[in-house]
This record gives C-alpha cells, sequence and structure tokens, in this order.
C-alpha cells in the first residue's frame, strides 16, 4: 500500500507542476491520460481495485482539466486588488519573518538567497566584482534612493546576502571636488545616526610649496588641505584618499570617495553584515 501511495503522491504533484509552470490559459495541456500510469502488477488484489478506481479519478481530474483551459476566458467583474508592490512587500515581510531575516539597506534582507530577493520583484544581473563571487547588479529595489543608482548585492557559498555596495550618480563637479564633499559629509552624519562608531580616514597629497628663508627661496613639502584647489585630480590620481568607516553589533559600513576615469565623481557606500561573515569564518575553521 505505501507504494501505491508514493506513486499517486508523485502523479499529482507531476500534474500540479505541469499547471502552475507551463500552461497558460491559451495553450493546451502538454500530457494525455495515457502518460499516466499505475502499475498494479506488485499490489494486492485490494490495492490493485483501489488503484485502478484512482486511474479512473485521476482521468477524468485531467480531462476536466483539458476543457478548463480550452474555455475562453470569462470577463470578470471589476473588484478591488492590492497593487503588486504591496503584495510583494506582504509576501517577503511574511518570509522573512518565518526565517528571522534582517532588514538591509534598499528594502533588501540579510541573509535572504537569490530566489528570496527576486520575488521581491528585484531584477539581479550577474557582474563581476574582483574577489566576490555570486555579484550581482540590483534593479527594482524596494526601498530606492535615486541618488544612489548602481546597488550591487553579494551572495556568500551558501547563497545567503551578506554585502552591498551603492554607487551614486556621477557627478560634474569642480576642481576642489566641492558639490561631492557636500554628499559625503551629508550621508557620513545620516550613517552615524544609523550605525554609529564613525571613524574619519584622510590621506592627503603631499604638494611642494616655494617659501623664502633667510631671503633664499626654497622648496618644502606639505600636507595638501581637504578640498584644496586640486583635490579632484589628487582623489583621481590616488594621491589623496577619504573614508569613514561605521559599524554596530552586526553591521558594517564603509563611505568613500571616488572618481573615473574623465574626471567624474561619486560616492560609495559598502555595507557588509558581520554576524555572516563570522558565520561564513566559523564554518570555513570548522572545515580546516
Amino acid at each position: 500500500m505505501k507504494k501505491f501511495l508514493l506513486v499517486v503522491s508523485l502523479l499529482f504533484v507531476g500534474i500540479q507542476t505541469s499547471f502552475s509552470q507551463e500552461n497558460p490559459l491559451n495553450q493546451s495541456f502538454l500530457f494525455d491520460e495515457e502518460d499516466i500510469i499505475i502499475r498494479t502488477e506488485d499490489f494486492s488484489e485490494e490495492e490493485a481495485i483501489a488503484a485502478k478506481a484512482s486511474q479512473e479519478d485521476m482521468t477524468d481530474a485531467v480531462n476536466q482539466a483539458k476543457n478548463l483551459l480550452n474555455q475562453r476566458p470569462v470577463k470578470l467583474p471589476k473588484i478591488h486588488i492590492p497593487t503588486i508592490k504591496n503584495a510583494k512587500t506582504n509576501t517577503v515581510k511574511k518570509a522573512s519573518t518565518a526565517k528571522k531575516l534582517k532588514e538591509a539597506p534598499f528594502g533588501l534582507f540579510w541573509g535572504a538567497d537569490q530566489t528570496t530577493i527576486q520575488n521581491q520583484g528585484i531584477t539581479l544581473q550577474a557582474v563581476e566584482i574582483k574577489d566576490y563571487e555570486n555579484s550581482f547588479l540590483a534593479k527594482s529595489l524596494p526601498k530606492p534612493l535615486s541618488f544612489f543608482d548602481r546597488v550591487f548585492v553579494v551572495f556568500g557559498k551558501d547563497d545567503e546576502l551578506y554585502r552591498i555596495l551603492s554607487y551614486s550618480q556621477l557627478i560634474d563637479d569642480d576642481s576642489s571636488a566641492s558639490k561631492t564633499l557636500e554628499e559625503y559629509n551629508k550621508y557620513a552624519q545620516l550613517l552615524e545616526k544609523k550605525y554609529g562608531n564613525k571613524k574619519t580616514f584622510f590621506t592627503p597629497a603631499v604638494i611642494e610649496k616655494k617659501v623664502l628663508n633667510n631671503k633664499k627661496e626654497e622648496i618644502i613639502k606639505e600636507d595638501a588641505p581637504l578640498g584644496n584647489p586640486d583635490f579632484l585630480n589628487q582623489l583621481a590620481s590616488g594621491q589623496a584618499v577619504l573614508y569613514s568607516t561605521y559599524n554596530n553589533k552586526d553591521i558594517a559600513a564603509a563611505l568613500s570617495i571616488g572618481v573615473d576615469g574623465e574626471k567624474k565623481s561619486y560616492i560609495v557606500i559598502d555595507y557588509k553584515n558581520l554576524e555572516i561573515i563570522k558565520k561564513q569564518e566559523a564554518t570555513t575553521l570548522d572545515a580546516l
């Protein structure tokens, strides 16, 4: 009897999968009742009779499904349907509660796998990021910020979201990078408010300066100040570096400034989930 129940269960799963995944209403059913076979040689007489009855019931079910798929769609009355965004948000909230996932920037969830992320309505486009596998450009985020128009997500070996990189729009700035510094300072305050433990790191460019010493002209070297008249070029060449870090118990964030080959500047925020990283390290250590 256990063999019979197993075969019937598998057949019903196959029917349900084919119906939900491969059959829109304007297509015919993809298999016939002849494709559904229950072997009765190994059953007792009582089990064989039950199997035959189940075979007939399943054939009727397939025929009914065929008839349903071949019917013209019926015009439905107007009813109130929640927007897709709200429906997806509710679905994700339930899933996150069940898995105890924690909210991440841009409406994402730390520890979520790729399927869960895509179920939020987010599209993932594979990209290559040095030293990081399973990296994707994420689009259609639940909580987008217009200033950060490129958001990348990185999944660990266990398919868990543990890193988020957000790049701002390109800024057409002046030579002192005044616009970029203004944006940098704004987000520095916000990140400190949310994550705390702010630490700023500034490596200034070293510049030469002419001075008079005992009526003699000498050239000395000194650190160029933040936002000096050539600051954008110094950032582009790597002579000057500015970034700040933030962290709480579970999350670390780093804010920095970048400059592309066309001297357009931008802001980068790099988020990492420390809890997941520690778990990954513990798994690796356990295997060594």
